[in-house]
């Protein structure tokens, strides 16, 4: 059973390369043609920061400020 199970697996392999690559060359890139006109200096700027979800985001205190509260 294990024999039948591999070799049907690599038959697959072998048949589904050669299609996934004409498949790369001929027909998935005609839905991103807009991708082909983007200019890189023409994005926008994107800052990414840390967030902390369900916790306690520290302030900077003075470290006398701590014992007043």
């Amino acid at each position: 059973m294990m024999e039948f199970l591999l070799t049907y697996f690599a038959i697959g392999l072998i048949l589904a390369v050669p299609v996934w690559i004409v498949w790369q060359r001929a027909g998935s890139r005609r839905g991103l043609a807009a991708m082909r006109r983007f200019d890189p200096r023409d994005a926008v700027r994107c800052d990414i920061e840390p967030v902390a979800l369900r916790a306690r985001l520290l302030p900077d205190t003075q470290p006398g400020d701590e014992a007043a509260r």
